[in-house]
């Protein structure tokens, strides 16, 4: 018998999602601080949850998917939070991008009560989220675990377990470290390459049949020089993960210079509000620097 799921925070991603387990034919509770956005998923088969409380109390696996672990523990720990609707055996599936802090903070408070904590952070977008091919990183006890295992098989292509919720919070920070490194240093070589009067479809296309061969270049580059930068992830979603990992880092007593030094071009991308374009539109902020564009067409050849 499949768990009741329950999600609270229906964006970019949980929407999807939501969407993708009612497919799966989960039954689903939804609820959302802005009421509007759950009225297509009540209609797709989902009940609405009047408060986090009521959505815990319904659900046996809540999952929350919200910005930040500020929100989440203002989502968790109100008086008609999830965790006064949470009993003994139910587990609350944390899915954000966080920092160390929130996935212990729940953990440390849930394991007295009897209440499984899972964080369980995924890799993939919006598209990834509607065709359940995500990639999911979980971190948490095996009994909680097992309980969400039906859901991820939902989700996701395929799930890693590791047994600490922090261990799945530094997977997903690891992995969009060198998400947020590739783009700027991507759109640095497009710009390089556009200015010495190169076409960015020949970068493009020399890129594919190297060793540097990446979908995300092939997929990021062609949006680039046809200026699409309608969101799959936003800028200021890799800047806030910026921060926590380069927190996170020095926590753990990790130097990461490369990193530091991009973001700073990801802070000067927001500073220019181009705070909800997709990331790949820090490319916009080395074109100023270097007086030309990544559109397709070169500049005039380089002259040494």
């Amino acid at each position: 018998m499949k768990p009741k799921v329950g999600i609270a925070g229906l964006g970019t991603m949980g929407t999807p999602m939501a969407e993708r387990l009612l497919e799966a034919e989960f039954p689903l509770v939804v609820w959302n601080r802005t009421e509007a956005r759950t009225e297509e998923l009540v209609l797709q088969g989902a009940t609405r949850a009047a408060s986090p409380r009521a959505l815990a109390e319904a659900a046996d696996v809540v999952i929350t998917m919200l910005t930040d672990g500020p929100a989440i523990e203002d989502v968790t720990f109100t008086p008609e939070g999830i965790e006064a609707g949470m009993a003994p055996g139910k587990v609350h599936c944390e899915m954000s991008t966080t920092g160390l802090r929130t996935p212990r903070h729940l953990r440390e408070h849930y394991a007295p009560k009897g209440i499984h904590y899972v964080q369980a952070p995924v890799l993939g977008n919006r598209r990834n989220a509607a065709a359940g091919t995500l990639l999911i990183f979980a971190g948490g006890a095996a009994e909680g675990f097992a309980k969400c295992e039906p859901v991820f098989a939902a989700l996701g292509q395929k799930t890693w377990h590791w047994p600490e919720p922090e261990q799945a919070t530094c997977v997903k920070l690891a992995c969009n470290l060198l998400l947020g490194g590739m783009m700027e240093m991507f759109c640095e070589s497009l710009v390089f390459a556009a200015k010495a009067g190169i076409e960015p479809h020949k970068l493009i296309e020399i890129l594919s049949q190297s060793a540097m061969a990446n979908p995300m270049y092939a997929a990021k580059g062609a949006a680039i020089t046809e200026r699409n930068f309608a969101p799959s992830f936003k800028m200021r979603h890799m800047r806030k993960d910026i921060d926590l990992i380069i927190d996170v880092a020095r926590k753990l007593g990790v130097a990461l210079p490369g990193m530091s030094a991009v973001k700073s071009v990801y802070a000067t991308a927001v500073a220019r509000e181009l705070t909800d374009l997709d990331y790949s539109a820090i490319v916009q902020v080395l074109e100023e620097n270097s007086g030309t564009r990544v559109d397709g067409k070169a500049a005039a050849a380089v002259k040494g």
